[in-house]
């Protein structure tokens, strides 16, 4: 190979290469177990395999990136990153962010203390009450503006439980997969009790910096809508379901 073919040739090598870190999506992830979370530095959870599985469908390459909520949160809205999930829709956030299809459905349930007489059927029963809600997140426009009641906001789910059963907040509305899970890792399942009625349940979406990825946006959807429809993320959470013995 002559010195102007071997200079070529590394001069391609770079800008391939380039091109396609240049092209790798940087999605953000956070700690949501059983959903989404870091184990030993490797991304794990339900919502995770499902995320790489559209993406890899979608014959797109993802650099999953594991961050706090608020930060994953600023760092797609400002275009540090590409995108985040599980990410719900707000009417404050659509001016901000481009959503893929829903991808899976999170009901929201409240958690309170074994020997809590608590009946919830709308906001007006959460009247004079301390509610923990995880800073950052949203729980319906609704509920994040009532007055009726106080919230008090931590960083973690685990947090959140261990003050409820400290009786520092009266209720814990969370994610039902997400709270029996916590619970069970904090050894406070049987001391705790899940009330019938949701909350509400939130959709769960991939959310992208506004208007920079709507091709990319397009091409998974199409992916999403299949694996609903022949219930392939169905079988993920089921699977997850029957392998924990949650239920």
């Amino acid at each position: 190979m002559t010195k102007k073919a071997l200079f070529y040739f590394i001069l391609s090598f770079f800008v391939f290469n380039n091109f396609a870190l240049a092209n790798k999506l940087t999605i953000g992830y956070v700690n949501f177990p059983p959903y989404e979370y870091q184990e030993d530095g490797i991304p794990k959870g339900i919502l995770v395999e499902i995320a790489k599985n559209i993406f890899n469908k979608a014959n797109i390459e993802i650099h999953l990136k594991f961050l706090p909520f608020k930060r994953a949160f600023k760092m797609t809205k400002s275009g540090q990153i590409d995108g985040l999930f599980n990410f719900y829709k707000t009417d404050v956030r659509i001016p901000f962010f481009d959503y893929t299809e829903p991808i899976i459905k999170n009901p929201l349930v409240f958690f309170v203390r074994k020997d809590s007489v608590l009946e919830y059927s709308k906001l007006e029963d959460l009247k004079g009450l301390k509610i923990g809600v995880m800073s950052g997140y949203t729980y319906g426009t609704r509920f994040d503006k009532n007055n009726l009641f106080r919230r008090e906001p931590t960083n973690s789910h685990d947090a959140n439980f261990k003050k409820l059963i400290l009786k520092r907040i009266d209720a814990y509305p969370c994610d039902n997969l997400v709270g029996i899970h916590v619970a069970r890792r904090n050894k406070l399942y049987a001391k705790v009790k899940i009330l019938k009625k949701p909350l509400k349940v939130m959709d769960g979406y991939i959310g992208f910096t506004k208007k920079k990825h709507l091709t990319t946006i397009k091409k998974i959807n199409k992916i999403i809508m299949k694996m609903h429809s022949n219930s392939e993320i169905k079988h993920y959470i089921y699977n997850y379901i029957k392998k924990s013995n949650q239920y």
